[in-house]
């Protein structure tokens, strides 16, 4: 019966995917919830969160299995065991990954597994009845860690909190919190507060300004062809799809555009780098991503759209809807 279930889900339609796990596995599946074509989640116990995605051609298949909410698992990716699977909220598993859960297996929030990553939580082949040795033990990934493209993980490691792992790094004991490590087996080479900057007002507008500027470049003239009418720092005005645009920044410092800047019809979109500002009424109602609380509004613009996959998918910024 099991593999009946198995068979039919992967051929469903992505749009019954939900409504098929609900009805006939009992699981509890959120809103926005998105299982692409030929792929599917098996399991005792089955939670996927808000607005979570399973790409196409992906399989999971465990005992229990829970997805974090805005959590994405690529493409042909593979998560098997008898064991039970948990990822936090806004977590990735790169495609083509490689997960055995004999083992549990547990990755908590804002994590990432690059392409083509293995996880084994049991290692035997040579019969243990002739003296070979064998070992099961689950692996933890903790909060904020990065484990790049085609990293080994063995059985029994955890990886601590706010960690990077180099790419094609074998993990065979655990990782300390706020390390940087590479290499076979793989070692401590940095610490993760050396990478980081301290983000200051002045900085923070600066890096909306840069990637408002790559957003110009990439997502508007390189894959809509759309040329920018007129730049600024912190402001792009163009024309897409009849519609005049304009985006610009709401600096955390300094003057704010206008209510005329933001007016003559033109639909306008705000990186607003100023905590718990709201627009003044003369401004309308502009469609604002919040940067101090990471917040975006549900709306149907493609514009808005495409702006939120650019910074997720260039600049990792985890948004999330308002409720």
């Amino acid at each position: 019966m099991r593999k009946l279930l198995l068979v039919a889900l992967l051929l469903c339609p992505p749009c019954l995917k939900n409504t098929f796990l609900r009805w006939l596995c009992g699981a509890r599946i959120g809103r926005g919830v998105r299982i692409g074509w030929f792929a599917a989640v098996q399991g005792r116990h089955i939670e996927i969160g808000d607005y979570a995605e399973i790409r196409s051609f992906s399989m999971i298949r465990c005992r229990e299995v829970r997805i974090g909410a805005y959590s994405v698992v690529g493409n042909s990716v593979q998560v098997y065991g008898p064991a039970a699977f948990s990822m936090g909220r806004h977590c990735i598993i790169g495609s083509q990954t490689l997960i055995n859960v004999w083992e549990d297996v547990r990755i908590g929030d804002v994590s990432a597994l690059g392409s083509r990553c293995m996880i084994v939580t049991h290692g035997t082949w040579l019969p243990y009845t002739e003296g070979y040795w064998v070992k099961f033990a689950g692996v933890t990934i903790g909060d904020r860690a990065w484990i790049a493209s085609g990293v080994f993980i063995q059985p029994g490691v955890r990886v601590g909190n706010e960690v990077f792992v180099n790419s094609m790094s074998v993990l065979k004991k655990d990782v300390p919190d706020g390390s940087v490590v590479e290499g076979f087996p793989a070692q401590v080479v940095a610490r993760m507060d050396q990478l980081k900057r301290t983000m200051t007002p002045q900085r923070i507008d600066a890096a909306a300004s840069t990637m408002l500027r790559h957003f110009a470049e990439v997502a508007l003239r390189r894959e809509r062809g759309i040329e920018v009418q007129a730049e600024a720092p912190g402001r792009l005005s163009f024309r897409c799809g009849g519609q005049d645009y304009l985006v610009a920044c709401i600096p955390a410092e300094g003057p704010l555009p206008s209510a005329d800047d933001c007016g003559g019809g033109r639909r306008v979109l705000l990186l607003v780098s100023r905590p718990n500002w709201t627009p003044p009424p003369e401004m309308g109602d502009p469609l604002a991503i919040d940067l101090t609380t990471m917040k975006m509004r549900h709306s149907r613009d493609a514009i808005y759209a495409a702006l939120s996959r650019f910074l997720d998918g260039y600049y990792s910024l985890k948004l999330e809807y308002e409720e």
